[in-house]
């Protein structure tokens, strides 16, 4: 039985460290920008409004639009020593809401990263530049796909290419010290540079902007300062402005309403600038969070869009640049745990890096965010009354949170050791500190596992928090630990190998009931129906069924061909099913008592880290290594 697409509701998530990554649709309805290896195509006014363009197998590394909307080119990065694709996609269907996007050509020339894209003023040429392993300008023909000539785009490395406005025969490329204009010859096939004399200054040159009558080409350097040169003697006319800003020119865009030039920086700056590159002052300069890295300006020249590598988006006035309002954000790097309040589907958490995001699941919009500076949140989830984030650090401690202030509550400190034993725990970086978290039903304990192997039990209350128990039989980090309903028992998973069965109550509490072993690096276990068996998967790629009572495998499912499972969630429903996800970057549903892969989703660009089924079981929610949370309608003919 082949597996059904699993329905994707909406996706939060926005590559902010792609070059002019984000960009407006020139009809200004839909903002374009990649996610991972996806292109996201999102209404400006609902945020759950998207369309997602999937063709591309690594990240997208840059983008270009035509001017009349209806092309768009992105270029991926791809494994050293193989040809990295650019795509490019008819887009005509977003002028009237018509037909879906879809993929015209796929350009294989470039070795490695596709640096740069642009569009010449018909639409009817796309330019493209290499990366430093490849370094070549190529000229494609639109309509039919194919190169028509290429060159080596500089002597050292090449960063941006941009045409003139008014011109199909003529660009510019700018790089490590060296600009160059290209005049482009249809008839022989041939593109020619010329050097621009730039006098005495030498600049790597980031960005390009032209000016619209073609007269001036603006060029961001890597010092902050702007290059303005001369477009028919190629000569340097004047650089500015006098304060130049922070961290080197990201980004720059030429306003043709009233002829000046917005620059972001790599320090959060935006800025306008005159012709004459001069700043304008006061309400024409600003700040946000994070190296701007893309500036998309809407068709009138009054607002424009900013993104940045912290991942967040503004909406900016032209008159008011230091009034930015943000519209959305995102995690930035990967994120590793997701979780629901019990009962409560409304909301979620995730966390990746030193962060906690709340997230509202119906408008995808950020409710809270908690920031603990230069550590690594691991794992979080929430006590059964709702009344606290837990959540465990790098560093060793347990952290607990208001859900609606976002302020420390208490502080487990030493929680466990920091230096991970054994084996590292599956991941290209081996977590360290707290790895795994769960609170019991009552709410009166809590169960943590580290890098150390240890799984430490603790009575924790407003007042105090108190270690009741160290248990130590694992020689892996833990890797996830589950409670039963009636807080009797925990099962821990471990990266040496074993899952082992802890008793919590009774006689002898504290104290290794049961273990199975396997020849594998344990990514998680969960219980199934009725708490006779335990599910497990883990690096050998298998989910496999175990007996609660003898510790026996019953049966062993293929969970993914390629590569290895990393997460499971389980419905409450019996009989049921459960949600897989894995490294392959799918989000499998399968029938539990059947054992057969019913639904399947494609939308992550990394490893799928962690799945949960919401309290409601309408909707699955999967994070992954790339930063896209990815909400799922949960299919109703499973179980």
């Amino acid at each position: 039985m082949t597996a059904r697409p699993l329905e994707l509701q909406s996706a939060i998530g926005f590559s902010g460290q792609v070059k002019s990554g984000l960009m407006l649709h020139p009809s200004d309805k839909y903002i374009i920008y990649s996610l991972g290896s996806t292109v996201v195509i999102r209404n400006v006014e609902d945020q759950t409004d998207q369309t997602f363009l999937q063709a591309h197998t690594q990240r997208v590394t840059c983008m270009a639009i035509s001017k009349d909307g209806n092309r768009l080119a992105t270029g991926q990065i791809q494994h050293m020593g193989y040809l990295a694709d650019a795509i490019i996609w008819d887009v005509s269907g977003l002028w009237d809401g018509g037909s879906q996007p879809n993929l015209l050509h796929k350009l294989s020339l470039h070795k490695v990263m596709v640096q740069s894209l642009a569009f010449s003023a018909s639409g009817e040429y796309l330019a493209s530049i290499g990366g430093e392993d490849d370094n070549n300008l190529v000229i494609w023909s639109v309509e039919e796909g194919l190169a028509i000539c290429g060159s080596p785009a500089s002597h050292d490395v090449a960063f941006a290419v941009k045409w003139l406005n008014c011109s199909d025969t003529t660009l510019v490329t700018g790089g490590a010290a060296q600009l160059r204009v290209w005049d482009f010859d249809v008839a022989n096939r041939k593109v020619r540079p010329t050097e621009c004399n730039m006098g005495r200054e030498r600049r790597s040159y980031t960005c390009i902007a032209v000016s619209d009558d073609d007269a001036a080409i603006y060029v961001g350097t890597s010092t902050g300062d702007i290059a303005k040169v001369d477009t028919l003697s190629k000569r340097l006319v004047q650089m500015g402005p006098r304060k130049r800003v922070e961290m080197g020119v990201q980004s720059i865009v030429f306003n043709h309403k009233d002829g000046e030039l917005i620059v972001g920086s790599g320090a959060g700056q935006l800025v306008c600038v005159s012709a004459a590159l001069e700043r304008l002052g006061a309400g024409r300069e600003g700040t946000v969070q994070g190296c701007v890295t893309s500036i998309a300006l809407d068709q009138l020249g009054e607002f424009f869009f900013a993104g940045t590598d912290q991942s967040n988006m503004y909406l900016v006035p032209v008159d008011a640049v230091d009034q930015a309002d943000l519209k959305g954000t995102a995690h930035y790097n990967q994120i590793n745990d997701v979780a629901f309040p019990a009962g409560y589907s409304e909301l979620f958490a995730t966390c990746g890096g030193a962060e906690i995001r709340v997230w509202h699941g119906r408008s995808t919009n950020e409710l809270m965010r908690v920031q603990v500076p230069n550590l690594e949140c691991n794992c979080l989830a929430f006590p059964r009354d709702g009344t606290a984030i837990l959540s465990g650090w790098s560093d060793g401690k347990i952290r607990s949170f208001g859900p609606q202030s976002g302020n420390l509550k208490y502080v487990i400190n030493e929680a466990h050791q920091l230096t991970g034993v054994g084996n590292s725990s599956g991941g290209v970086v081996p977590k360290n500190g707290v790895t795994s978290i769960c609170p019991t039903h009552d709410g009166k304990k809590l169960v943590s596992g580290g890098a150390d192997g240890k799984v430490r039990v603790w009575a924790v209350s407003k007042g105090q928090q108190v270690m009741l128990a160290s248990m130590q039989e694992h020689k892996g980090p833990i890797s996830s630990i589950v409670v039963n309903e009636d807080d009797s028992m925990c099962v821990s998973a471990s990266a040496d190998g074993s899952c082992i069965v802890w008793q919590l109550a009774g006689m002898m509490p504290y104290v290794r009931q049961s273990a199975l072993f396997a020849a594998n690096f344990f990514k998680a276990a969960v219980y199934g129906p009725q708490e006779s068996q335990l599910l497990t998967c883990g690096t050998d790629r298998k989910i496999t069924y175990w007996d609660v009572t003898n510790m026996q495998p019953i049966r062993i499912l293929d969970g993914s061909e390629t590569a290895e499972v990393n997460t499971l969630a389980i419905s409450a429903q019996d009989p049921g099913f459960f949600v897989s996800g894995g490294s392959d970057k799918k989000v499998v549903v399968w029938n539990y008592d059947e054992g057969s892969e019913y639904y399947e989703g494609s939308a992550h660009s990394g490893a799928v880290a962690k799945v949960v089924i919401a309290p409601d079981e309408k909707t699955i929610i999967s994070v992954g290594t790339e930063g896209a949370v990815c909400i799922w309608t949960a299919p109703t003919d499973v179980a």
